[in-house]
């Protein structure tokens, strides 16, 4: 009886060291905010994180403990990259400090984790870091060194695994796509972020591309940017459970109507 008391006891902390391992990598915390957050929740995952993402500020004092990083380390590694006439790490036609500074951590300036790390740093203008975004942003990350940014930027991916998150980092994108000042988001730069950020994750996304580059929009509202994740998270690719009549922008609705009788003529062809 010992010995299988024993026994279920390992498998039980087994269970929840790899429950707490999920959490810190769904939300980017350290294990003591994972186990008091799970701990308080039952150990059920998916209630933990939500809880987590809806109410982050109760848990920032213990996730700034866990992150030891050094302030002046961080100013002078932006230094290092500064622009000699702006107190920013940019790319133009003179300076190519944002640009080496990609290289150097190995990020790839097209990549969806080029768009993370800019989301994470809470970057407002594209082309450019102010010292402050850089500084705030990198101690949040916990990375006072390229060393230790080359490891993180690998794991950028587990930031946006939460939907909560993901949908977070999307309604970015638009604002950081569109030209400084702009209310809407052109169409060239609308679909070169949509084919990186929604990659994956929406099974018509090369459909709606197509939808929208031969009909010859100017540009995309931030309502339709927001709305076509929700079209492309919860809609079956059938289309079989979309409603007319539900509160959809006209642009997806039209969509639809121009996606339809394709999806028809490609089931026909396919059972015959």
């Amino acid at each position: 009886m010992r010995m299988n008391f024993q026994s279920k006891k390992m498998s039980g902390s087994a269970s929840k060291d790899r429950m707490i391992a999920k959490f810190m990598q769904l939300t980017a915390t350290g294990e003591k905010t994972a186990s008091f957050c799970l701990s308080i929740h039952g150990w059920k995952l998916d209630e933990a994180c939500d809880y987590y993402f809806s109410n982050p500020e109760k848990y920032a004092r213990d996730h700034k403990q866990q992150i030891m990083v050094d302030r002046k380390k961080i100013q002078h590694l932006f230094d290092r990259y500064r622009d000699p006439s702006a107190d920013v790490v940019s790319v133009s036609s003179s300076h190519d400090g944002l640009l080496r500074f990609f290289q150097d951590i190995q990020l790839d300036v097209y990549s969806i984790n080029a768009l993370i790390f800019s989301w994470r740093l809470g970057v407002v203008v594209q082309g450019q870091i102010t010292r402050e975004e850089f500084t705030n942003g990198l101690m949040a990350l916990g990375c006072d060194s390229v060393d230790k940014l080359k490891s993180r930027v690998s794991q950028l991916d587990n930031d946006i695994r939460h939907p909560t998150k993901f949908k977070d980092f999307y309604q970015y994108t638009f604002t950081f796509a569109k030209d400084t000042g702009a209310k809407n988001l052109g169409i060239e730069d609308a679909l070169r972020t949509w084919k990186i950020v929604l990659a994956g994750r929406f099974s018509h996304l090369e459909d709606w591309c197509t939808f929208i580059a031969q009909h010859d929009r100017r540009s995309i509202t931030r309502d339709t940017w927001n709305l076509l994740l929700d079209f492309a998270s919860t809609i079956n690719s059938d289309l079989s459970n979309y409603d007319e009549e539900g509160a959809w922008p006209i642009l997806i609705d039209e969509f639809v109507g121009w996606l339809r009788p394709r999806i028809n003529t490609s089931t026909s062809s396919a059972m015959s």
